[in-house]
């Protein structure tokens, strides 16, 4: 497990699409803005807004009638670390990997950079609470189903003290997820040694669809959202080259019906450049194991 310094993470951008025709899309990247909406040092004269080092793998979680409010469920950690230097954190304790929730503070149609309150301890809502997850606990991906409960699937890291996998994915639910007092834990999902960054596709009344792994992408059905079989290879590549893939957030449902799902890739080299390079897929809408189209090039690639 590699730890690496970013200044989360994200900046600003501005992302659209356009269709022509039934299956033919594009889709494309504009920077609004490279300060950084979460960091721990300063940039370009603005003060950090986190006090953890490291900042990273945020999940969008949008408000609902009985959360008012929207924001980012975050990776943080405190690894000594470079920006931009990868290392090996072997963090439990104050070292571990927990989940920040940072409120949205200010957003509207004409602020190219949304604001999100700081983060510090009085911020974390989720972290290592058993043998399960003692070394941290990861790579959210959030999911609300419209009737009140997120779903969230992470990555649980432990030290082996048990006979469960080292890295897996598991599940929690809760009503509110910016609040720690209100997540219920359902363990690991699973799903093999290894699996991580599960993306959900929720269908009431039919299978739900788990896009997931880092390396290669699987593709499982399930009725349950807590326990899932490994099922089959979906995405394996990249058109470019890129012979690793990793599932991103959950499928969005485009004004066309159909679905995109962004997923990363990397080359043999990594982290030599080109580094990680975002990619996306089309789904059909009326089926969702049946890609449309692939990313043609990178959606993104490091600047610097």
């Amino acid at each position: 497990k590699m730890a690496c310094s970013p200044l989360l993470a994200t900046s600003t951008v501005v992302l659209a699409f356009s269709a022509a025709g039934d299956t033919s899309y594009r889709v494309w990247l504009s920077a609004m803005d490279p300060v950084p909406v979460l960091s721990f040092r300063a940039v370009d004269g603005k003060p950090g807004n986190s006090a953890f080092q490291q900042v990273f793998n945020p999940s969008w979680i949008a408000a609902s009638p009985a959360v008012g409010h929207s924001g980012l469920l975050v990776r943080t950690q405190n690894c000594t670390a470079l920006p931009g230097q990868c290392v090996g954190c072997k963090g439990r304790g104050s070292r571990a990997s927990i989940l920040t929730y940072a409120q949205l503070a200010s957003h509207d149609s004409s602020d190219d950079h949304p604001v999100f309150a700081a983060v510090g301890n009085a911020s974390v809502v989720f972290g290592p609470h058993d043998d399960t997850d003692d070394l941290g606990t990861e790579d959210p991906r959030v999911v609300y189903d419209g009737n009140g409960t997120y779903i969230m699937y992470y990555t649980c890291y432990n030290s082996g003290k048990t006979k469960q996998v080292r890295i897996t994915m598991c599940a929690a639910t809760s009503p509110d997820p910016s609040r720690a007092d209100k997540w219920t834990r359902w363990g690991p999902v699973g799903l093999p040694e290894g699996s991580k960054s599960g993306a959900l596709l929720l269908r009431p009344g039919r299978e739900h669809l788990l896009y997931w792994g880092a390396g290669v992408i699987h593709l499982s059905r399930s009725h349950s959202t807590t326990s899932w079989p490994t099922g089959d290879a979906f995405i394996t590549n990249t058109s470019w080259g890129n012979p690793h893939v990793e599932a991103g957030p959950p499928p969005m449902r485009l004004s066309t019906g159909d679905y995109i799902l962004f997923h990363n890739s990397w080359s043999h080299d990594f982290p030599e450049p080109p580094g990680y390079q975002p990619a996306w897929v089309i789904l059909d809408g009326n089926d969702p194991t049946r890609i449309l189209q692939r990313a043609a090039e990178p959606l993104w690639s490091p600047q610097k």
